[in-house]
């Protein structure tokens, strides 16, 4: 009996040893004497954000005060961006740049909010749009380490003044008719890093613009399905690459990498971002008319948040653009929106509001012929 009591003692001993070293923040190490425990932080630091905040520099914000001990910055390039996840033997190009493999681009460390935000900041300019890597070892001051190698894109500091025109949220396997939403520039400059988002996708499914110039006045069509020939985003000059439904020698086609569905076909909120400032340029909302309140409630909430922006009135559907007047939405018809070349005649003025109100009887449903482009109105 004694004998299977002390065999007990001994499990459950050794059990709670388990279960005190997996909740405390201990650790330890073998001496003459047997093991000994050692007590403290070792925890190692975690980056919880980071973004490019200039156009020389990335912000890294971590759950604690941190240094970093080394850190490179590498551009990605085609190739580099191509290779296949399977390929284990390939290196990310910010640890080959640290291998030797290639040239890096150095960064000077600072410091900020108490030591837990760490900006990296380069001696030349990121180019806005391209996509790069950062590299780096963050340590805490009890010498717990992380090695982190985080994409970034460079910032843009000169993102165009951006409204929503059109919107195609319907697709018909007919000659590829896809979903697409319509920009007007209203002001000159680069789209890179605009972000469109739609509630009734969700935010996952967000995509970001690649680097374009763009002048006041110019259309660019962002094509959401990648379906069927001539799908070819229009970065340069050449406005004549893209072919194919609803694409035009008079407006950029920038093609988004997806086949599946996008938008809502009777209801959604979609929004242009700066993904660099988080600052909405422009919200449209539209619902069918019989429709008392939003289906979705992610729908909803962005009705209220681009509401409480000053886009539309109320987070009302009855407010919303209809996708009935004149005539019922579908995949040969588009909502189109009047009074953009007013808009760009106010802004060439210098008198254009930081946040443009839409009005539903600024928005209509209009046949798409043929699958020509629509002259912005």
């Amino acid at each position: 009996m004694i004998k299977k009591l002390s065999i007990w003692l001994l499990q459950v001993a050794a059990v709670s040893a388990v279960v005190l070293l997996a909740v405390c923040p201990i650790s330890c190490k073998v001496t003459d004497e047997g093991l000994q425990l050692l007590r403290g932080d070792y925890v190692p630091p975690v980056l919880e954000f980071y973004a490019a905040s200039s156009a020389q520099s990335v912000s890294l914000t971590f759950s604690k005060k941190v240094t970093i001990t080394g850190a490179i910055v590498t551009p990605v390039d085609e190739q580099s961006s191509g290779i296949a996840a399977s390929d284990l033997s390939a290196l990310a190009p910010a640890l080959a740049a640290v291998s030797g493999e290639t040239n890096g681009i150095p960064v000077v460390i600072s410091y900020e909010n108490n030591g837990r935000t760490a900006r990296a900041t380069a001696q030349q300019e990121f180019a806005a749009g391209k996509q790069y890597e950062l590299y780096g070892e963050a340590q805490d001051e009890n010498g717990n380490t992380l090695t982190f190698c985080i994409p970034f894109v460079g910032f843009n500091a000169r993102v165009p003044r951006m409204i929503i025109s059109g919107i195609h949220p319907m697709y018909a396997s007919d000659k590829f008719k896809c979903e697409f939403v319509e920009l007007y520039a209203l002001t000159a400059g680069n789209i890179a890093g605009i972000t469109i988002s739609s509630a009734a996708d969700g935010s996952d499914k967000s995509c970001m613009l690649p680097a374009a110039e763009v002048n006041a006045g110019d259309v660019v069509i962002v094509h959401l399905r990648t379906k069927g020939d001539g799908c070819v985003s229009e970065l340069g000059n050449d406005l004549s690459l893209s072919s194919g439904w609803y694409t035009s020698n008079a407006a950029r086609d920038i093609w988004i990498q997806n086949e599946n569905a996008r938008l809502g076909d009777k209801e959604d909120v979609v929004m242009i971002v700066n993904s660099f400032t988080d600052e909405i340029l422009d919200a449209a909302m539209y619902v069918s008319p019989e429709s008392d309140s939003w289906s979705k409630e992610a729908v909803a909430a962005a009705a209220q948040e681009v509401a409480h922006a000053g886009f539309w009135q109320n987070a009302d559907p009855s407010v919303a653009a209809s996708c009935t007047y004149p005539v019922n939405l579908t995949a040969a018809r588009m909502l189109k929106r009047s009074g953009c070349k007013s808009l760009l005649a106010v802004a060439q003025n210098g008198t254009l509001e930081a946040v443009i109100a839409h009005h539903k009887e600024n928005w209509r449903v209009e046949a798409i012929k043929n699958g020509a482009f629509i002259p912005v109105e």
